[in-house]
């Protein structure tokens, strides 16, 4: 085991402690950094297990231990131009955390309900990624109650997305009753879900349904589109901001 993997472990082990200790501004706010924490230095184990050098950010320049190493999105593309691309489902995951994490670092921390299923998402990604690209074993890296906490965390996501497909589906058996999912992915007249800017999921119906309705939080969202980005928001708040703004800095 590296020191890499080690770091990452104890911040996801740190991260569970804070979520664990309830549900206040503070507690679920450091499990947020910590958790990204640890997310962002398992990808650098993923990279160092190739080789070590790849974990840093120039990596034509010579090599100390003061040199800067990769940000999360440079990992991203260069995992990818290595063939070792994560998928996109996982990619989102993160990249949703990451989001929150820079809106704690550069602005604020808005505490809200939806974070528990953000850091669940996490969870899971982190269970996999150990496993099937790290080759650790969760079993022989955590104290057996610290699994159980965060395995019960990751089936109650696993649940709550099985119950919204099972919402979208039957939703949309009502509204085209002769609709064959057999047959079809989903009736030609639908025209699709959108990303919910309430919790981040891809449950969110924007037209075909009244007022935005998202599947996930199973009620009505104030959402628009973006006039810039075309991506959904809360009505009347600002989604683009200008390019110097670090709040949204994603090299981070």
């Amino acid at each position: 085991m590296s020191t890499i993997f080690e770091n990452a472990l104890d911040s996801l082990k740190v991260g569970m402690h804070f979520y664990m200790s309830g549900s206040q501004y503070s507690t679920r706010k450091h499990a947020i950094l910590t958790i990204f924490h640890s997310v962002e230095l398992m990808l650098k184990e993923y990279l160092y297990q190739v080789n070590p050098i790849l974990i840093y950010k120039n990596i034509d320049k010579k090599i100390t231990r003061s040199s800067p190493t990769v940000g999360f999105s440079d990992i991203l593309i260069r995992l990818e131009n290595l063939k070792m691309k994560i998928p996109e489902d996982q990619a989102k995951t993160i990249r949703n955390l990451q989001a929150k994490r820079n809106e704690i670092e550069h602005h604020r921390y808005d505490h809200q309900d939806e974070d528990h299923e953000l850091i669940s998402q996490a969870l899971r990604f982190s269970l996999y990624f150990m496993e099937f690209q790290l080759g650790q074993q969760p079993e022989s890296l955590f104290e057996s109650t610290l699994l159980e906490d965060i395995r019960e965390l990751v089936e109650d996501y696993n649940e709550r997305y099985a119950i919204a497909d099972h919402r979208l589906e039957s939703w949309i058996k009502e509204e085209w009753p002769s609709w064959d999912p057999e047959v079809e992915d989903s009736p030609e007249e639908f025209i699709g879900v959108d990303t919910c800017p309430k919790c981040r999921h891809e449950y969110l119906v924007m037209e075909q349904k009244g007022a935005p309705y998202c599947f996930w939080c199973c009620r009505e969202v104030p959402a628009e589109y973006c006039e810039r980005c075309y991506a959904t928001k809360i009505c009347d708040v600002p989604c683009c901001e200008d390019e110097d703004d670090i709040y949204f800095s994603l090299d981070e």
